[in-house]
């Protein structure tokens, strides 16, 4: 945290989130069926209802038998398949088995098909196979993945394909998951104007809003993005922003955010009850952020109204701030990566700066005219978070814009 003659409350935009998800609580939670829990979130650990495999079973197409039987040749008694009660094997005799079918009852080994050679009715071995066999002798052991009861995966997991695997496995049909976030949206700003609109050269098109709604509405667990402009007015910011927060889990503002004496932003936050988390962080672009928790702590951002300021602070607050309301424990590091192509530029605040990937893997810095610099942001693939005063290559943490 920074300290009394700082004007920042936070010291880097990794604290400041971490103060903001501390104030902020999960959704409720309810049961849906497993073939629409995609990218959904799981409520409640995912344990294994018995164990995994749940009985002895081969690794490999060939021949079960007993390791005391060899070197052979064994006559051939019946076939251990896949989906049939273990079949009992005779001493003295090799069994034909597949790959996941269950260890016939009184083998201990399973030789692959390409260690033999067989015959109508008899298999023959390698000589000194024995010696070469794998420590598990190519069975795959009852509860070897997992016993019954171990934890799987926690709560607070995306339900990925490979996690839908183990829910179907474990007999998780309708898995509990936290429910949807439903995300209010408000634009402001007199000279803001539709997309369809033909603005005048003091006015712009509502590109803003169009990030927001094309970021939000990507994320499985958002139920709906809804939203609103309202101009320079405090009185139709205030009922706006009290509207969209009646109804909604979150409440991301854009513009009105700063200083100037039209940013009416924080005053209406403030007449709706809201309470203040932090106000500016020591970053560009994005540096008057402002972050506070609603009455029934909705989360509550307000951006500054540049674009290329919404979709820095949109992706490296909002999105994870987002994640940990709908219950997402958090994930991995973001990916540092080097610069191509060093400036040696420095500022004394936390610098994301707007790159895009070159096929080796590092990033070129693209030449922009600052935060209002929308067509630079679209040519680029996301921004690196440069600490203060640093100029070299890095690596510095990537952050690339959500798809």
């Amino acid at each position: 945290m920074a300290n009394h003659t700082s004007p920042f409350k936070f010291t880097t935009p990794g604290e400041a989130l971490d103060a903001l998800r501390a104030e902020l609580r999960s959704v409720s939670a309810e049961q849906i069926p497993l073939h629409s829990s995609r990218g959904r979130i799981l409520s409640e650990p995912l344990r294994a209802d018995r164990d995994s495999p749940a009985i002895d079973v081969s690794v490999m197409d060939g021949f079960a038998l007993r390791l005391a039987d060899l070197p052979g040749p064994l006559p051939i008694r019946g076939d251990a398949l896949i989906g049939t009660p273990p079949i009992s094997l005779a001493p003295g005799s090799a069994a034909r088995i597949v790959t996941g079918a269950p260890i016939p009852l009184g083998a201990d080994c399973v030789i692959r098909v390409e260690d033999t050679t067989t015959s109508d009715d008899s298999v023959s071995f390698a000589p000194n196979l024995a010696a070469s066999l794998p420590p598990n002798r190519s069975i795959r052991r009852k509860g070897e993945n997992a016993r019954q009861g171990t934890e799987i995966v926690p709560a607070g997991t995306l339900i990925t394909p490979a996690v839908a695997s183990s829910l179907a496995s474990c007999g998780r049909h309708s898995p509990a998951v936290f429910r949807k976030l439903r995300v209010g949206v408000l634009s402001t700003g007199d000279e803001v104007l539709p997309p369809s609109a033909t603005p005048q050269p003091w006015q712009l098109r509502d590109g803003n809003s169009a990030a927001l709604h094309a970021l939000f509405s990507s994320l499985a667990f958002v139920d709906s993005v809804e939203m609103r402009h309202a101009p320079d007015d405090q009185r139709q910011i205030l009922a706006a922003a009290s509207e969209l927060l009646s109804r909604s889990d979150a409440l991301i503002l854009s513009g009105g955010v700063s200083m100037g004496h039209r940013d009416l932003v924080p005053t209406a936050l403030a007449q709706l009850g809201a309470q203040t988390v932090f106000h500016k962080v020591p970053q560009r672009p994005g540096k008057p952020i402002l972050a506070a928790v609603g009455p029934r702590r909705q989360l509550i951002l307000g951006l500054p109204g540049n674009p290329v300021s919404v979709l820095v602070t949109a992706h490296r607050f909002a999105l994870p701030a987002l994640e940990h309301l709908a219950g997402l424990r958090p994930g991995h590091a973001p990916p540092a990566i080097l610069i191509a192509n060093p400036d040696n530029q420095t500022i004394p605040l936390w610098w994301h700066r707007i790159v895009r990937l070159t096929p080796d893997g590092r990033a070129e810095l693209i030449d922009n005219k600052g935060s209002g610099d929308l067509i630079a942001s679209a040519r680029s693939d996301g921004f690196l978070e440069i600490p203060p005063n640093q100029a070299n290559a890095g690596p510095w943490p990537f952050h690339p814009w959500h798809i």
